[in-house]
């Protein structure tokens, strides 16, 4: 077992769980809740840390898992499905939850909001391999599944927007892939 400084491990990495948080939730206030909730479960559940894995791979895994409850708790991507209904830039039948309307306007047409449409476990998938940059391996590790099964996942969600996003006017292509993603692929 290894012992853990809570206050060095969310100094050192909140802003990337935050961010993996806000990729997740599609808003600023529930990327803020989940993050906050990721260290205080770590801090609570700090004897589980048992050192085999990175102490970032861990707070993933923490938040991934809070993740995946609150979304069971208020009904499959409820508030994701909700802000991604507004598709209409000129609709004023709800505000999205966000800190400004620039925001969820920005959120709502990024290749982010489509990624939200996938599969759970293509999402997931996802959103650590290109918003977090982890590895394969690491990745496997967060979402406690075999290799194949992440290279899969990243496979099919890449496949899925790719079809996604053929007729989109405005993103019409998917960023570069990193060269293990192109290996990994083929």
């Amino acid at each position: 077992m290894t012992r853990i400084d809570i206050q060095q491990a969310a100094d050192e990495h909140f802003s990337r769980v935050h961010r993996a948080a806000l990729v997740l939730t599609g808003n600023p206030w529930d990327a803020d809740d989940l993050a906050q909730e990721t260290f205080l479960v770590a801090a609570r559940q700090q004897h589980k840390f048992e050192g085999r894995s990175s102490l970032y791979t861990w707070l993933y895994g923490i938040l991934l898992n809070l993740d995946r409850r609150e979304r069971r708790r208020i009904g499959t991507h409820y508030r994701k499905l909700k802000l991604l209904s507004l598709r209409d830039p000129n609709s004023t039948t709800s505000t999205p939850p966000a800190d400004s309307p620039v925001v969820a306007a920005e959120w709502k047409s990024s290749l982010w909001s489509y990624v939200a449409q996938l599969p759970d476990g293509q999402q997931k998938a996802l959103v650590l391999r290109f918003s977090e940059y982890l590895r394969y391996d690491e990745i496997a590790e967060v979402l406690q599944c075999p290799l194949g099964t992440v290279k899969s996942r990243i496979f099919h969600g890449l496949a899925a927007l790719k079809t996604m996003l053929a007729d989109d006017k405005e993103i019409r292509q998917l960023p570069p892939f990193p060269a293990e993603d192109i290996h990994h692929a083929i």
